[in-house]
């Protein structure tokens, strides 16, 4: 092997290469920590998905705004790119669930007048339901909610048991869709006061626009998207996430200095050997790039494998046992990660090989 290439100090120095490697692996883990944040918001993807295809209009008990409600109503009847289901005025909260990072979430729910009205927002969802035992007071949760609860088909729960039951209510189907939404059937044809609205031809930002613009001014309200009002609880988390990566970063970076400058002290003669016989200045720093970067690589591919199989095997073992979930990507991951790494390996780089590039031979002579 070249002497001058990359790898060869890695072969002849493996105790010392095998630090630097470790220590750049450690710049992985911010990517798992980036995916225990995301975790928290996992809990949601569903919610987000159906608030896309669903938007629910509401009244307020005063007269007025209930006559605005029922016209309305009117009109959404007349439209044929819109289909509906009223439900109840009164609010019914969704079930809290404990994330993967033991947090308390949740409240996501959607209310239905009767089982015939489950049916037809199960169709627009793509939810499949066993609807055999549905009835009056029935509620309706994913598997891995009854998992993250405790919870099992049939059983009976009330105010005891979650805060946000209102009354007493009987899980009468699980389903397979990993939501952590609480479906109700609750028969009330005496206090309607909100309804939901979907559509075969539109969903997202092009229904709940298209919805706004029929409402008008008319009083009433058109509840924003799931995506927007959920997602501004968990932008606290991750600034605090970002600013947890500058400051390991800034640690890792001023550690692994520390660490290369005490093995390339030892190698200024070495370089001063090399500028002897005639190396430019821009190949030492090629040579100083080209093995950290290559140490870097390796410690990377031996992180992201201990962290795949972290999350594999904490996944198949804790999480999803529990109804929980450890995400094996995300993008906020991949940020935090990018971010570390550069500010870890670039000053590392830079650093050593301007200093390696000044050694001069006859300063040992």
């Amino acid at each position: 092997m070249n002497p001058f290439s990359a790898g060869y100090y890695i072969k002849e120095n493996r105790g010392r290469a095998c630090l630097m490697i470790f220590m750049c692996s450690l710049s992985v883990y911010i990517f798992l920590g980036g995916n225990y944040v995301e975790s928290m918001e996992w809990f949601w993807q569903k919610a987000y998905a159906y608030s896309d295809k669903i938007v629910m209009i509401s009244c307020n008990s005063t007269d007025e705004e209930y006559k605005d409600y029922q016209s309305v109503l009117e009109d959404l009847k007349k439209d044929e790119t819109l289909s509906f289901v009223e439900r109840t005025a009164y609010g019914y909260g969704g079930m809290t669930w404990m994330s993967t990072l033991g947090f308390e979430e949740g409240n996501a729910s959607y209310v239905l007048n009767s089982v015939s009205d489950m049916k037809k927002l199960f169709g627009r969802l793509g939810i499949v339901c066993d609807d055999s035992r549905l009835k009056n007071r029935s509620m309706v949760i994913s598997t891995a909610l009854a998992r993250n609860k405790g919870i099992q088909l049939g059983d009976q729960l009330d105010h005891s048991f979650d805060d946000a039951l209102d009354g007493t209510f009987t899980v009468d189907a699980l389903i397979d869709d990993d939501s952590f939404i609480t479906f109700y059937v609750i028969e009330d044809e005496d206090n309607l006061g909100r309804v939901y609205v979907y559509s075969d031809a539109m969903e997202g930002e092009a229904l709940y626009s298209y919805v706004r613009n029929l409402c008008g001014d008319r009083n009433v309200m058109v509840v924003n998207p799931t995506r927007e009002t959920a997602g501004e609880m968990f932008t606290m988390f991750y600034l605090i996430f970002i600013a947890g990566v500058i400051l390991v970063s800034v640690i890792l970076a001023v550690t692994i200095y520390s660490v290369i400058t005490g093995q390339y002290l030892k190698r200024t003669y070495e370089f001063g050997v090399y500028r002897a016989l005639g190396r430019r200045k821009s190949e030492i720093r090629l040579k100083c790039m080209r093995e950290l970067l290559l140490m870097d690589g390796i410690g990377i591919l031996c992180g992201s494998v201990a962290v795949v199989c972290f999350t594999y095997l904490m996944n198949v073992k804790y999480y999803i046992p529990k109804g929980e979930y450890l995400p094996y990507y995300s993008k906020r991951a991949l940020v935090g990660f990018l971010i570390c790494n550069i500010l870890v390996i670039v000053p590392a780089v830079l650093g050593k090989g301007n200093q390696m590039a000044r050694a001069d031979v006859t300063e040992f002579s």
